[in-house]
């Protein structure tokens, strides 16, 4: 066991001042749900309904928003000054996120959308109660968390006048765009822009120095945040399949400045900690998943969860494990774990080659889902494994002088 590190028993205080510990195990319990719904789907679907929405509203809205909320509610009070969520506010993220999660699964998308956009109304009035207290600024990065949740917010509206029958057909399918595929993509922009310069270049994660200024400007990063937003829009009122083709080629023009121009994926040099060349490779795979419709746009749906698995979900699983890991003291699992890493890197793979091929050779169609999603659970169990011992472990704290 590292000496820098302890196993105190939880306490309220210290849970609200570290939400991951539990957002994390909850966003990873919602993710099982979401995935496993095709196996029994597969075996018994005369008791259960199409999980086609459900699958999705949890693995954006439940597994993703449970990792973000838990990342941002965790760092921004560090890094700006502020004191972490209230007990009234903190209450509403884990119970709001289960009942948001359970209402999907039972279909009653109209109350989960409802509950969601309540989150994301309390995640802005954390901010904005504490805004004047700050003691700095938010990275010029973090525009794009901005954008994201603004975005997610009107894609919600407009899903919820689409369920209540009040919205145009472009507008509903303008929605479920930028609810469910603008708003993570623009978290990766901010967040990933943020933390993965420094992940890669193995700098110190040291709060107050990640403020310094950089010379980029807030204003001059929203255009390509901007653009990437216009580019769901523009697909969601032009007809299939120019709409399509025409977002997609301005949402890789936006990627690729973003991976080659911001990250500077081709110079950072091999071996990579492993769970960092994961990352790297969804960053490409992600970049793939917006060029192929340009190419085959009849596959659309196979290239949005090439970038789904591969990207979002084999993404967020690196950043977890670097804050986990730091978190609890133990850095140095990150590079004992090399084999265990690369064992669910494969199977992420091995799962969204099952999916991508669920819808090109459509023969076992159910079969080849029910597969991806054992494959997709079996990641999710071998992670969780390796990291969430560490959410019993905090650092221990600094000797007295």
């Amino acid at each position: 066991m590292n000496e820098a590190a302890v196993k105190p028993v939880w306490t309220w205080g210290q849970i609200r001042q570290e939400p991951y510990r539990l957002f994390f195990p909850l966003g990873i319990a919602w993710a099982m749900i979401g995935l496993g719904v095709w196996i029994p789907y597969y075996f018994l679907p005369q008791y259960f309904q199409y999980p086609g929405q459900s699958h999705t509203v949890l693995q954006i809205q439940g597994f993703l928003f449970c990792f973000i909320f838990g990342f941002l509610c965790t760092l921004l009070p560090k890094i700006l000054g502020i004191k972490p969520l209230g007990p009234v506010q903190f209450s509403i993220f884990p119970i709001g996120l289960t009942f948001m999660a359970l209402t999907s699964l039972f279909q009653v998308p109209a109350a989960a959308q409802a509950v969601h956009l309540m989150l994301l109304l309390n995640f802005f009035l954390f901010i904005l109660i504490r805004w004047k207290t700050r003691q700095g600024n938010p990275p010029p990065q973090f525009i794009f968390i901005a954008l994201a949740m603004a975005t997610d917010m009107t894609g919600t509206i407009f899903h919820l006048l689409a369920l209540l029958g009040w919205a145009t057909s472009p507008m509903a399918r303008a929605g479920n765009l930028l609810q469910f595929q603008a708003f993570p993509f623009l978290l990766i922009l901010g967040v990933g822009g943020f933390l993965l310069p420094k992940l890669m270049g193995n700098m110190v994660m040291d709060p107050k120095a990640m403020l310094k200024a950089n010379g980029d400007s807030p204003l001059t990063l929203a255009i390509p945040g901007v653009v990437f937003i216009l580019s769901y829009v523009v697909e969601a009122w032009w007809e299939f399949p120019s709409g399509l083709r025409a977002g997609a080629s301005m949402r890789a023009l936006i990627w690729g400045w973003f991976i080659f121009g911001r990250l500077r994926l081709h110079n950072i040099p091999r071996g990579l900690p492993a769970y960092l060349a994961g990352a790297r490779l969804s960053l490409y795979a992600i970049g793939l998943g917006f060029v192929m419709p340009l190419v085959m746009p009849r596959y659309a749906l196979a290239w949005e969860h090439l970038i789904f698995i591969t990207g979002l979900l084999w993404l967020t699983l690196s950043i977890a494990a670097r804050v986990l890991t730091a978190h609890g003291g133990r850095i140095e699992l990150l590079e004992k774990f090399r084999k265990q890493t690369q064992a669910y890197g494969i199977l992420v793979l091995l799962a969204a080659i099952s999916r991508i091929t669920t819808d090109i050779w459509t023969g076992g169609h159910w079969l080849h889902l029910a597969i991806a999603s054992l494959l997709g659970l079996t990641a999710l169990a071998v992670w969780s494994g390796m990291y969430f011992p560490l959410l019993l472990v905090f650092p221990a704290p600094a000797p007295k002088r």
